[in-house]
């Protein structure tokens, strides 16, 4: 089992379900210069065919903000979302 320590200021980066990322972004991702490494969820094949998208995110932020004791969490910032502009701009599904 490999060990990774989260630091602020990392980046997670997804691929689809289907095919996972590009050859050219893993690269990327393995470079000392961008990140320097990248990481698998283990699975036992007995009882999970397979993780879907939305399960490997929800499992790698909880790590990560385990990791960094929750502090986005302790520490919300500003809100996001100004009260007086509509967020959404148009329609996407239209």
């Amino acid at each position: 089992m490999q060990e990774f320590t989260y630091k602020k200021g990392d980046w997670l980066v997804f691929g689809s379900e289907t095919s996972g990322l590009p050859p050219e972004a893993l690269l990327d991702c393995k470079s000392k210069l961008l990140g320097g490494g990248t990481i698998r969820i283990p699975m036992v094949e007995t009882y999970v065919r397979c993780l879907n998208l939305s399960v490997s995110v929800g499992i790698a932020l909880y790590e990560a903000s385990r990791q960094l004791n929750y502090e986005q969490l302790q520490n919300p910032s500003e809100p996001c979302i100004n009260s007086e502009t509509p967020f959404l701009t148009e329609d996407i599904f239209a």
